[in-house]
């Protein structure tokens, strides 16, 4: 059974970076998630419950989000989702909800981004092939400032796999400190669209 969702929602605090104990690159982030309903009586949309994920990603993906995503922006993402369990300092336990993002984008229906390639090579790249060489990357022509383009093949899916993601072990990403609450001050308060 695959537990692959995709959710739309807020970030809630500034992406932290790291390594794990595997030594391999990670970003994570706090993602707020709102059900809501128009309430015609108030003319307005009305918040009824909001769930709070962590967002993990890992290598070059992860330096990617690192540097694109902050609190407060409008994201949608997709991965899987895990349940880890883990005690608390006073002994009891508590369970928290990850999910290890194989897409992160911002959602263009309530703003506007602009996407630019990396120009260096991914970090942990292996591979002695030539990033020009590998099939949907290349130079960009000088002449007109674009990507060569690359032909539709109607029978080729439009997205890649799901990464596979290093088997992680308990205190391999470390616990986040500082975790939101469900209740926003305010100046915090995230609205559903």
């Amino acid at each position: 059974m695959s537990n692959t969702v995709t959710l739309r929602g807020w970030v809630g605090t500034d992406p932290t970076k790291g390594f794990t104990k595997a030594n391999t690159f990670y970003t994570r982030f706090r993602l707020s998630v709102s059900e809501g309903h128009f309430d015609r009586e108030r003319g307005a949309w009305v918040d009824t419950h909001t769930s709070w994920y962590t967002v993990v990603c890992f290598g070059a993906f992860a330096q990617n989000v690192a540097e694109s995503v902050r609190k407060g922006q409008r994201v949608i993402v997709m991965g899987k989702i895990r349940v880890a369990t883990w005690q608390r300092a006073d002994g009891t336990y508590s369970k928290d909800v990850d999910l290890m993002a194989s897409s992160v984008g911002h959602d263009l229906a309530l703003g506007i981004a602009v996407w630019n390639r990396r120009r260096d090579e991914p970090a942990g790249r292996t591979s002695s092939i030539p990033l020009a060489h590998i099939e949907g990357v290349g130079p960009v022509d000088p002449a007109t400032g674009e990507l060569p383009e690359v032909p539709f093949d109607p029978d080729e899916p439009p997205f890649g796999d799901v990464p596979d993601y290093p088997e992680l072990e308990a205190g391999d990403v470390p616990a986040l400190e500082d975790r939101p609450s469900d209740e926003l001050g305010p100046e915090q308060r995230l609205l559903s669209a």
